[in-house]
């Protein structure tokens, strides 16, 4: 009976080692994963875009509007003309303050507001804020990749769009501002 006895309390304690080094993973696993990334920034932040803007790129005139219909969101309408000075795109786009951060949703229409079959809106999200520098990021794309808007006095900004292809070419333009209105 006694050597039954050591068996169970052997087999026992094999279960308790188990369930404590299981135990024991499980806590350095979960201590060792990464708290989730504070937002960055606020709609807030961008506030200086409500009003009128005018600007180029290259040759081609733009134009866009901002509103801000709460503190927490902001609203724009984009065109731009080619070198005929006819319109050839517009898009729309929103900021909104979410639990993840800031996010842009950018949608693209032909002057006939036609979309491409499929078409989904673009997803951008604010990864770095300072007082004269704003960058977004694509997660999911490389199309654009990225936007940075460097504030260059209270009544003007440079926005700096890169692309990367297909091929994984990249290129980047940049836009130049001011305020109308």
């Amino acid at each position: 009976m006694r050597v039954k006895a050591i068996g169970k309390v052997k087999a026992i304690g094999k279960v308790c080692f188990a369930l404590a080094n299981l135990f024991l993973f499980a806590t350095v696993a979960v201590c060792a994963t990464d708290p989730p990334a504070a937002p960055v920034g606020h709609v807030s932040d961008l506030a200086f875009l409500a009003g009128r803007w005018q600007g180029d790129v290259d040759s081609s005139k733009i134009a866009q509007v901002c509103d801000t219909p709460d503190p927490a969101s902001m609203v724009c309408v984009f065109h731009l003309l080619n070198n005929d000075g006819k319109l050839d795109m517009i898009e729309v786009y929103t900021l909104r303050d979410t639990p993840e951060g800031v996010v842009e949703k950018v949608r693209f229409f032909s002057p006939e507001l036609g979309e491409e079959s499929g078409a989904k809106a673009t997803t951008m999200k604010l990864v770095s804020v300072s007082a004269d520098k704003l960058v977004f990021e694509n997660p999911n794309g490389t199309y654009p990749k990225r936007s940075t808007i460097y504030r260059t006095s209270s009544a003007a900004f440079t926005s700096k769009v890169e692309l990367v292809d297909d091929k994984g070419v990249a290129t980047q333009f940049e836009a130049h501002w001011h305020k109308v209105s």
